[in-house]
């Protein structure tokens, strides 16, 4: 023991101890390809998979619908340089 409060988070998919982290996180839709760097994650110490929770996920949500508004083939960005709204107009 330590005398520090352990953190038992277990991973729902390998069952391995999750851990605060940054991830990049892919989505992948019909249409096309989003992946999200920098993302606030607890992720599992085993099978590395990211878990995001909470207020991330919120924001998430909105960075998707944005960029799949955006209609390209691919996107790539980053959670932490992401507090503007995504524009369609590029030029």
């Amino acid at each position: 023991m330590t005398g520090k409060r352990e953190n038992h988070k277990r991973c729902p998919l390998c069952g391995g101890r999750l851990s605060p982290g940054i991830a990049t996180i892919p989505f992948l839709f019909p249409d096309t390809v989003v992946l999200i760097k920098d993302t606030p994650a607890n992720i599992c110490m085993n099978c590395h998979e990211p878990f995001a929770m909470g207020q991330v996920v919120d924001r998430l949500t909105q960075l998707l619908n944005q960029l799949r508004a955006v209609k390209t083939e691919v996107s790539i960005i980053s959670y932490t340089e992401s507090k503007s709204p995504v524009r369609a107009d590029l030029g």
